[in-house]
């Protein structure tokens, strides 16, 4: 085979290889004004939008209902205003992950907005306002927000324990780590397993990852409520090594996930 052939060869498996790697990248909706092509980076704006002005429809593409709801709620109490939520009303297919769909204006809202969403794609649209949609999809997860620190964390601390006392002794000690103690009392509730239970709702998740960081063998347990006040429950395999050094109880760094960025590639008229 002469240098030509082997030219030839090696083109013709380079294009083999991309071909899938494009397909992927690039919408095919007919409806839409724009395609996007896609790489994968770490998304970062290049200008500075708080969350409080951002205004976002959340639509579900997972196929598990109230997962709108629930993404919206979540993104609400980071700031984000939200327009409205239900299912994609869109005819493209369900992301893997996620999809912010933003205006030719709203590239660095939706920049932004990625910061918050893991492994989101950018998908650039034909709207004129600065809204932006959040596609949800099957593998669909928030970015962590860092534990808040101490001095912003309320928690009631609950004794199940058999030794009376025990909670005066672990909310004192608390108090001097930071933390602000609203309610000390007694549980009739049965922990036989853990030395402290973590019980918080889902606004709280962030708070209670903090406490539990006080402690060793703890259960996190969420249940329905609406604030952000944790419960400390000391449970029955308590004993005066559960509490953690006050060295060891803090949070490891959280990294963004890298964010697939899309550039708008107008379609031939």
């Amino acid at each position: 085979m002469g240098l030509t052939g082997t030219r030839a060869v090696g083109v013709a498996a380079v294009v083999a290889l991309l071909l899938p790697l494009v397909a992927a990248c690039n919408s095919s909706d007919p409806d839409h004004a724009a395609t996007s092509s896609c790489s994968t980076s770490l998304a970062t704006p290049t200008m500075k939008i708080p969350l409080s002005s951002i205004h976002a429809n959340v639509w579900n593409a997972s196929g598990k209902t109230g997962m709108a709801a629930s993404v919206a709620s979540q993104l609400t109490w980071r700031g984000v205003k939200i327009i409205a939520t239900g299912n994609d009303p869109s005819a493209e297919a369900p992301p893997k992950h996620a999809i912010i769909r933003y205006g030719p204006n709203g590239r660095q809202i939706a920049l932004t907005l990625a910061q918050q969403i893991q492994h989101a794609k950018l998908v650039q649209d034909d709207r004129t306002n600065p809204s932006v949609d959040v596609v949800i999809g099957m593998k669909f997860a928030l970015v962590p927000v860092p534990p808040p620190a101490p001095s912003k964390i309320t928690i009631n601390v609950l004794n199940a324990y058999v030794i009376p006392g025990t909670a005066s002794d672990v909310a004192a000690a608390m108090r001097k780590r930071g933390f602000h103690v609203d309610q000390i009392g007694n549980t009739t509730d049965f922990y036989p397993k853990h030395a402290v239970i973590v019980r918080y709702g889902a606004k709280g998740e962030p708070a209670a990852r903090r406490v539990a960081l006080q402690f060793n063998d703890v259960r996190m347990v969420e249940d329905n409520r609406k604030s952000d006040t944790v419960d400390v429950v000391i449970g029955s395999k308590w004993s005066d090594k559960a509490i953690v050094p006050v060295s060891r109880a803090t949070p490891k760094p959280t990294k963004p996930s890298p964010t697939a960025t899309c550039s708008p590639t107008t379609k031939p008229g």
